[in-house]
C-alpha cells in the first residue's frame, strides 16, 4: 500500500536546493546593483566636491571685497565728510562686531593708521594679530588689493584724505572656513551616498523577496507536492508580471487536474454501480481508494507568499521617520524648554525622550495581545494613526508641554508598530535559523538608524527642526500604505485556551530563570545605554564640543553602520554554535567598555574621538547581542503555548522598554552631577555590572536544567 499523502509532504524546515540557488542569485544581483550605484554616486560626489572647492574660494573673495568696500565707504564718509580723524572714532568695535556676526566666513576686521599702527582689531586674538601684522602691506603705499597673509586671504581698502592715506581697512577670510565647508560637504556627500545605497538595497531586497524569491519558493513547494501526489493547493499572487503569469498557468493546470479527477471519480462510480458482479464492483471501489490514497485533489489551501522580509521595508520606513529627529531632538527640546523650571536643564531636556519611551513601553503588552487576536497587519495600521498625528503636532508645537504631549502620542503609535512588526517576523521564522530570521527585524531597525540621524541632521540644518517632522509624517504615511496594500490579512489568530492576562505574562517572565536574566540584566541595560548615551548624551555632548549638526548626525550614523556590518557574522555564529547566551554577554561587555574610552580621551585624539569609539563599540555590542536576545526570548516563549508567543514577547518588550525610559533620566542625573563625560563613563559602568549579574544568573539557571537532563538520560 502506498503511504498516505500526509506522510509524503516535503519537510518545510529544509531549504530546497533551488531556493538556495535562487537566494544566491538574489545576493549576486543585489551586490551588482549596489556596486553600480556606489560607483555612480562616488563619481558624482567627487565632481561636486571638487567643483565646490573651485567655486567657493573666489566667491568668498568677492564677498570680502563687497563687505570691505561697504565698510570703507562708511569710514570715508566719517573721516572725509565729517572730518573726524581715524584715531578719534568712537563705537567702532560694536560696529565691526556686528559685521562679523552677520558674516561668519569673514574672520577679522582691522583698521590701521597711516603709520601701520593698529587702531581697531576685531575677530583675532593678540597672538594671531602679531603673526598677521608683519605680512600686511604698508599703509603709506596701500592700494585696494588682495594677498595671502599667514593663511588668510587679506583684502586692503585704503581711506584717502587730502590725497594721503589716513587709514587702511583690512578684511580677512580664513582658508580654514573653506576647509570646514568642504568638510561639511564631504560629510553630507558620504551620508547621502550611504543612505541612498541602503534605501535602494532595502527596496530591492523587498521587491525581490515579495515578487520573485517568495513566490518562487511557494511554486517550488507546490511542484514538490505535485511530485508526491498532492494537487489540492492553490497559490494566490496579485501580479501581472512573468511570475504572476507562471502562477496563473500553474493554478489553471491544477484546476484542470482536479476537474479531470472529479470526472474520473464520477465515471468510476457510474461504472461500479452498473456492475452486476459484486466482485468487479468491489475491485473498482478498491482501485478508486488506492487512487485516493496516492493522490490528493481536495482539502488544499489557498497559499499566499508570506515571509519575514515582507515587513522589512514598511518597518524600515517608519523607523526612518522616527530616527530623522534623533540627532537634534535634545537640542530642539532645549529650545522650547522653560527658563524658570525647578529641575536641572539636563533632566528637563531628557524628559520628553523618557516619556516617549514610556508611552511606547506601556503600549507594547497591549500590542502583543492585539497581535495575537487581530493579526500584526491590523495592529500596525492602528499604530500608524497616532504616530502621524504626533509628528504633525510636533511640527506645530509652540511650547515645552505641547511638545511632550505630541511626543507621547507618537510613542503610543511607536509601541504598537514595533510589537506588530516583531510579531509578524516571529510568525514567519524557522526554528533552525531563528537568529538569522529575527535579524530581518533588527536589520530594518538599524538600517533606519544609519539613515535617519544623518539625513535628519542635514535636513535640520537646511529646513529647520520643525519641518523635519513633516517629512517624518510623510514617511510614516508611506509605510502604512505599503502594509495596507502589500501585506495580506492572514488568519485571525486567537488564543487556544484563554486570553493571557498581564499576571500570566509576568509569571512567565519571573519563573523562567533564563528569560528573567536576559530581560533584566541584558535587555534593560542595552536599551538604557542606547537611549541614555546615544539618543541623549551624544547630541548634547558633541554640540558642546563645537561639532556641527551634520557631523553629529554622521557620528550617530556610525552606530547603525557598525551594527549592520557585524550582525550577519554574529547571527551565523550564534545559530551554528548555539551559544546565544554567551554572544549576548560578549556584546554587553563590548558596549560597556566602549563608554570607558572617555576616561582616556587625550590618548585617542580628543573627546570627539572618544565618543566616536564608544558609538562604534555600542554598535558592535548590539550586533552581537540583540538578535541573540530575541532568539533566546522566542525559544523561551515557545514553551508557554497557552499564552501566545506575541504575548510573551510583548511582556519582554515592556520590561526592556524600561531601559529606554530610564536611559535619559539616568543620563540626565549623571550629567547634572558629573558632566557629560562623567555620565558616559557612569553608563558604561552600569552596563558592565549588569552583564556580570546576567552571567551569574544564567549559570544558576543552567544548573537545574543540566540536572534534569542527566536524570532523563
Amino acid at each position: 500500500m502506498t503511504a498516505p499523502a500526509e506522510s509524503r509532504r516535503p519537510d518545510r524546515g529544509l531549504m530546497p536546493k533551488g531556493v538556495t540557488r535562487a537566494r544566491g542569485t538574489l545576493g549576486r544581483l543585489v551586490l551588482l546593483a549596489a556596486s553600480i550605484l556606489l560607483l555612480g554616486q562616488t563619481v558624482v560626489a567627487w565632481f561636486a566636491v571638487t567643483g565646490f572647492e573651485r567655486v567657493l574660494e573666489p566667491q568668498l573673495s568677492r564677498k570680502a571685497d563687497v563687505v570691505g568696500r561697504a565698510v570703507a565707504s562708511q569710514l570715508r564718509f566719517v573721516v572725509n565728510d565729517l572730518r573726524i580723524p581715524p584715531d578719534e572714532l568712537v563705537a567702532v568695535d560694536p560696529f565691526l562686531d556686528k559685521i562679523l556676526s552677520s558674516n561668519s566666513d569673514i574672520k577679522y576686521l582691522l583698521i590701521l593708521d597711516a603709520s601701520s599702527e593698529v587702531l581697531f582689531a576685531r575677530g583675532v586674538s593678540p597672538e594671531v594679530l602679531e603673526r598677521i601684522l608683519p605680512g600686511l602691506p604698508d599703509s603709506r603705499s596701500a592700494a585696494t588689493s588682495k594677498s595671502e597673509v599667514s593663511g588668510f586671504i587679506n583684502g586692503a581698502f585704503p581711506i584717502v584724505t587730502d590725497d594721503a592715506v589716513s587709514a587702511v581697512l583690512h578684511v580677512g577670510v580664513s582658508g580654514e572656513y573653506v576647509r570646514n565647508r568642504l568638510s561639511d560637504l564631504l560629510y553630507e556627500a558620504v551620508t547621502v551616498i550611504v543612505v541612498s545605497l541602503l534605501v535602494t538595497l532595502e527596496i530591492l531586497m523587498f521587491m525581490m523577496s515579495v515578487r520573485v524569491s517568495g513566490p518562487m519558493e511557494r511554486i517550488e513547494t507546490m511542484l514538490a507536492d505535485g511530485a508526491r501526489g498532492i494537487f489540492g493547493n492553490q497559490l494566490l499572487i496579485r501580479s501581472g508580471d512573468e511570475i504572476g503569469q507562471l502562477v496563473s498557468a500553474l493554478n489553471r493546470t491544477l484546476r484542470s487536474l482536479r476537474q479531470r479527477y472529479e470526472d474520473f471519480q464520477f465515471d468510476a462510480r457510474e461504472i461500479r454501480d452498473a456492475q452486476i458482479d459484486k466482485g468487479i464492483a468491489q475491485r473498482i471501489w478498491t482501485a478508486c481508494q488506492q487512487v485516493d490514497d496516492r493522490y490528493r485533489f481536495a482539502g488544499g489551501e489557498a497559499l499566499r507568499p508570506r515571509s519575514a522580509m515582507q515587513m522589512r521595508v514598511p518597518l524600515f520606513l517608519f523607523m526612518f521617520a522616527e530616527e530623522l529627529p534623533r540627532s537634534f531632538l535634545p537640542l530642539f527640546v532645549a529650545r522650547l524648554s522653560p527658563v524658570d523650571a525647578t529641575i536641572s536643564d539636563e533632566l528637563l531636556f531628557g524628559l520628553p525622550i523618557a516619556l516617549f519611551m514610556l508611552a511606547g513601553a506601556v503600549t507594547v503588552p497591549f500590542g502583543g495581545r492585539l497581535s495575537d487576536r487581530f493579526g500584526a497587519r491590523a495592529v500596525f495600521l492602528a499604530g500608524i494613526v497616532p504616530a502621524i498625528i504626533g509628528y504633525f503636532g510636533t511640527f506645530l508645537a509652540q511650547g515645552y508641554y505641547d511638545l511632550i504631549g505630541w511626543r507621547v502620542l507618537s510613542g503610543f503609535g511607536y509601541g504598537l508598530i514595533f510589537i506588530a512588526a516583531q510579531a509578524w517576523v516571529a510568525e514567519n521564522t524557522q526554528e533552525r535559523s531563528r537568529a538569522q530570521d529575527m535579524s530581518v527585524f533588527v536589520g530594518a531597525v538599524f538600517a533606519a538608524t544609519i539613515c535617519g540621524p544623518s539625513i535628519g541632521g542635514i535636513l535640520a540644518g537646511r529646513i529647520g527642526y520643525e519641518a523635519t517632522f513633516l517629512i517624518s509624517a510623510t514617511l510614516a504615511v508611506v509605510s502604512g500604505l505599503i502594509v495596507y496594500t502589500m501585506l495580506d490579512k492572514g488568519p485571525t489568530r486567537r488564543p487556544m485556551l484563554r486570553v493571557a492576562s498581564v499576571g500570566d505574562e509576568w509569571r512567565a517572565l519571573l519563573s523562567d530563570g533564563r528569560l528573567f536574566a536576559v530581560t533584566i540584566f541584558a535587555a534593560v541595560p542595552g536599551k538604557l545605554i542606547l537611549a541614555g548615551f546615544l539618543f541623549y548624551l551624544v547630541p548634547l555632548y558633541l554640540s558642546e564640543l563645537g561639532n556641527r549638526q551634520s557631523v553629529i548626525g554622521w557620528m550617530i550614523m556610525l552606530y547603525g553602520v557598525s551594527t549592520l556590518l557585524c550582525m550577519p557574522f554574529a547571527t551565523r555564529f550564534a545559530d551554528r554554535s548555539g551559544r546565544h547566551a554567551t554572544v549576548v554577554a560578549v556584546g554587553g561587555v563590548v558596549a560597556g567598555l566602549g563608554c570607558l574610552a572617555s576616561l582616556s580621551d587625550h590618548a585617542v585624539g580628543g573627546a570627539s574621538n572618544a565618543v566616536m569609539i564608544a558609538i562604534l563599540a555600542l554598535g558592535v555590542g548590539h550586533a552581537l547581542s540583540l538578535a541573540s536576545q530575541l532568539a533566546i526570548v522566542q525559544e523561551m516563549a515557545s514553551r508557554h503555548h497557552s499564552l501566545g508567543q506575541a504575548s510573551i514577547i510583548g511582556a519582554y518588550r515592556l520590561v526592556e522598554r524600561a531601559g529606554m525610559v530610564l536611559g535619559p533620566v539616568v543620563a540626565g542625573a549623571l550629567a547634572a552631577s558629573f558632566g557629560y563625560q562623567g555620565a558616559i563613563v557612569g553608563i558604561g559602568v552600569i552596563v558592565l555590572v549588569s552583564i556580570v549579574l546576567y552571567m551569574i544568573m544564567m549559570q544558576i539557571s543552567e544548573r537545574p536544567s543540566l540536572v534534569r537532563r542527566r536524570k532523563i538520560a
